[in-house]
C-alpha cells in the first residue's frame, strides 16, 4: 500500500476508521513456515534453541499475520481540539480499552474509549501535581498508573486514572531521546539504559572516521526502597563521519552499521542480541544466559540505492555537503543488520524486529520466556513512531501527505 493510500480524507471534523480485521493472505503466493528446531543444554546450563528457517519478511502462510488497522481516529483540523494532535510521543491502552495518548507539543494525555471517543483529559502542561512540562513517553502500570517522564524537571510521575498524581522520583538517568526507553519490571523497579564513553576525542579531525566505544548500562531505582542500582552489559563500538565544510564542522553516523540490542525483561533480567545475526539470549537477574534463540535469516545486501539515499538526506537539508555526504555513503557496509530491535509485551511474549528494506512493512518474530516461536506479524500499515502491545492490540500512530498523526489500533490476537 503505498503512502498516499494510507493518508486520511481531509475533513473538519473528528476522523473514525474502523476496518475489518484481515490475517488472510493471498493463497496463491508461496509459504515459508518455521522449521521444527532443535534444543539442546549447553554446559553452562543454557537451553539452546536452534530454528532451521523461519518465515522471510515476505512470507504469506498461517505462520505470519498481518497486522490490520481496525481503529483510526484523529483529525487535520477538528472542531474538537481533543481530536488535534500536534506530536504524538506515546500510546498505552488498559484492559478495558481506554487509549492513553500523549502529545508532546500540548503538554498533555488524553483519554478516549475502545471506540476512539474522547474522555477526558488526565495531564496537563504546568509545574503542579500531575502537570508536566516536556514528556517523550507513558507507561500504564496495570490499569491503575500511568507513568509520564517529566524530563524537563528531570522527574518521572505516576498518575492515577483520573489524573490524581500519585508518585513521583527523581529519574536515574538525566538524559533523554525522542522517545521514552524507560521500562518498567514486575519487581518494582525502573530501568533506563545509559553509556560511557570510554574515548570520545576531545578534538574531531577536520575529515575522517571517528570510532567511539561506550559501556552500556542498565540503571535500575526501585519503587519500594528508592535504591538505585545498575547493570554493566558491555561495550558497544560506533564510527562516525567527521567533516569540515567551510566554516561547518560536524559528524554524521554510518548508517547499518552492527551493535548490541537490549530489552529489559519484565520477568526479570535481560533479552540481549548482536543485530548482525539472528542470534538473542535471555539473561537472569545474575547475568547468567538462560535461554538461546538462534536462527537461520537471511541478510540483506545494502544496494546502491541504500547509499543514494542516504546522501540525498545530507544534500536536502545542506546541498553544500554533496562531497561530505558522498564519501560518508562510501563507508556504509556492505550488508545490513538483521535484526532491528526487541521488546516485550504485556504478555511476557518477545518481540524480535527484522530489518526490512525501506518501502517494505516491519516484520515481527514472537516468542515466549522459553524460546519457543508463537508466529510473526507484519504490519499493513506504516508506523510512526515505537509500537505498543496490549491486551491482544497494536498501538501507535501513523501520519498523512500533510505529516498529521492518527492514532490508530490493529489487532494481533
Amino acid at each position: 500500500m503505498s503512502r498516499p493510500e494510507r493518508a486520511l480524507t481531509r475533513s473538519r471534523r473528528p476522523s473514525f476508521l474502523v476496518l475489518t480485521l484481515a490475517a488472510a493472505l493471498n493463497s496463491c503466493a508461496p509459504e515459508s513456515p518455521a522449521a521444527e528446531p532443535t534444543r539442546e543444554t549447553l554446559p553452562s546450563g543454557a537451553v539452546l534453541v536452534r530454528y532451521p528457517g523461519l518465515p522471510a519478511i515476505d512470507a504469506v502462510g498461517p505462520e505470519v499475520t498481518e497486522a490490520h488497522v481496525d481503529l483510526q481516529f484523529g483529525s487535520l483540523e477538528g472542531d474538537d481540539p481533543a481530536f488535534a494532535f500536534a506530536d504524538i510521543r506515546g500510546i498505552e491502552a488498559s484492559s478495558d480499552g481506554d487509549i492513553h495518548v500523549l502529545d508532546y507539543q500540548a503538554a498533555e494525555v488524553r483519554v478516549f474509549d475502545s471506540m476512539g471517543r474522547y474522555l477526558r483529559t488526565i495531564v496537563r502542561r504546568g509545574e503542579g501535581p500531575a502537570e508536566i512540562g516536556e514528556a517523550n513517553g507513558i507507561f500504564l502500570s496495570g490499569d491503575t498508573l500511568l507513568w509520564i517522564p517529566n524530563h524537563s524537571q528531570g522527574t518521572i510521575i505516576g498518575v492515577d486514572p483520573h489524573g490524581e498524581e500519585i508518585r513521583r522520583f527523581n529519574k536515574p538517568v538525566s538524559g533523554y531521546g525522542g522517545f521514552w526507553s524507560g521500562a518498567f519490571d514486575n519487581p518494582g523497579r525502573y530501568w533506563k539504559e545509559t553509556f560511557h564513553s570510554q574515548n570520545e576525542p576531545r578534538h574531531l579531525p577536520s575529515t575522517g572516521v571517528v570510532s567511539v566505544t561506550y559501556r552500556r548500562y542498565y540503571k535500575s531505582y526501585d519503587l519500594s526502597s528508592g535504591a538505585i542500582d545498575s547493570v554493566y552489559l558491555g561495550e558497544i563500538n560506533r564510527r562516525f563521519y567527521a567533516y569540515t565544510s567551510g566554516t561547518r564542522a560536524g559528524v554524521r553516523d554510518i548508517p547499518f552499521q552492527a551493535f548490541a540490542i537490549a530489552a529489559v525483561n519484565p520477568s526479570g533480567g535481560f533479552w540481549l542480541a548482536h543485530n548482525a545475526s539472528y542470534r538473542i539470549a535471555r539473561t537472569g537477574e545474575g547475568g547468567d544466559t538462560l535461554v538461546v534463540i538462534e536462527a537461520a535469516a537471511a541478510a540483506q545486501r545494502v544496494t546502491d540505492e541504500d547509499r543514494s539515499a542516504y546522501a540525498e538526506s545530507i544534500v536536502e537539508d545542506s546541498p553544500e555537503l554533496r562531497r561530505v555526504a558522498e564519501e560518508a555513503a562510501a563507508l556504509i557496509p556492505d550488508v545490513k543488520p538483521v535484526l532491528q530491535g526487541l521488546f516485550v509485551d504485556d504478555q511476557g511474549r518477545l518481540w524480535a524486529e527484522r530489518v526490512t528494506p525501506e518501502d517494505a512493512p516491519d516484520f515481527y518474530d514472537l516468542y515466549s520466556q522459553a524460546g519457543d516461536y508463537l508466529g510473526s506479524v507484519r504490519l499493513a500499515f506504516e508506523a510512526a513512531g515505537p509500537i505498543r502491545v496490549r491486551h491482544g492490540s497494536i498501538y501507535t500512530w501513523v501520519v498523512d501527505e500533510f505529516e498529521v498523526p492518527y492514532v490508530v489500533r490493529a489487532s494481533v490476537s
